[in-house]
């Protein structure tokens, strides 16, 4: 196995080679076998400072060694690594960063505690993004809104002008017209009503009948001929016309 060459050339892994090369020619110096006659270490540590400085002296050798000695340093960690293929280092290797990683968020996580995410902040923060353009849109469609509103509020208690004719609330059941009008538009409609009777109108002749039967608007009231009428808006299958004749128990 390898051996440390930072320890034997007693420098720094980040030293430059300017470094490297000084503290060999000390590390050379001291153990160089013309000053140790028949020291057998210090020949052997002479020839292992001479290949450290081959391999850290140059920057390729240098940078596969450092590869190496932190595979190795890995490997003294966890040993059953070095049993293991390729593939499965690597494998292994990315679990233990993933463990790392979740370690430092649960870190994090326990120092600082994010806000909830609550309705009202979620809409402060869309508010937040409104440009004053927005806001001026708002508010005109509001106005536009309010204020004919308003007005009609204010005039739905005012007294009439004096261009309008007064209205008058009339009770159920009476007529602002005159009397003689009343008469002449009863007319009319009795009129109407008999026309369609004749021409075989069933409603017509219901409608009649019923007129006949209570004597509408001042008419003689004439029972007989109103079962009469009915008679014949039932025989044409007008419903109302044959309830009105079982009414009366008419035959």
């Amino acid at each position: 196995m390898r051996p440390d060459y930072y320890q034997l050339l007693d420098v720094a892994e980040n030293a430059t080679q300017e470094d490297i090369k000084l503290a060999y020619r000390s590390q050379a110096k001291r153990y160089h076998p013309d000053r140790n006659p028949g020291d057998t270490s210090a020949e052997e540590r002479f020839i292992l400072i001479a290949e450290a400085y081959r391999t850290l002296g140059d920057a390729d050798a240098r940078y596969q060694y450092d590869g190496w000695l932190e595979k190795q340093r890995r490997y003294s960690s966890a040993p059953e690594l070095a049993s293991m293929p390729h593939h499965a280092r690597v494998s292994v290797r990315h679990a233990y960063a993933r463990r790392e990683e979740r370690r430092r968020r649960r870190e994090e996580r326990s120092t600082y505690r994010p806000r909830r995410r609550t309705p009202q902040g979620i809409l402060h923060r869309r508010a937040a993004k409104l440009s004053p353009i927005h806001y001026l849109v708002f508010y005109f469609i509001c106005l536009a809104i309010i204020v004919p509103w308003f007005f009609r509020y204010l005039n739905a208690d005012a007294a009439p002008s004096d261009n309008k004719a007064p209205q008058h609330h009339l009770p159920p059941g009476v007529s602002p017209l005159d009397p003689e009008t009343q008469r002449i538009n009863l007319a009319r409609f009795t009129e109407r009503i008999l026309t369609d009777a004749h021409k075989g109108d069933p409603a017509a002749q219901y409608r009649y009948g019923t007129m006949l039967f209570h004597g509408y608007g001042g008419m003689p009231q004439n029972r007989e001929a109103a079962i009469v009428w009915w008679r014949k808006a039932a025989e044409q299958g007008f419903r109302p016309a044959q309830l009105a004749l079982k009414s009366v128990k008419a035959p």
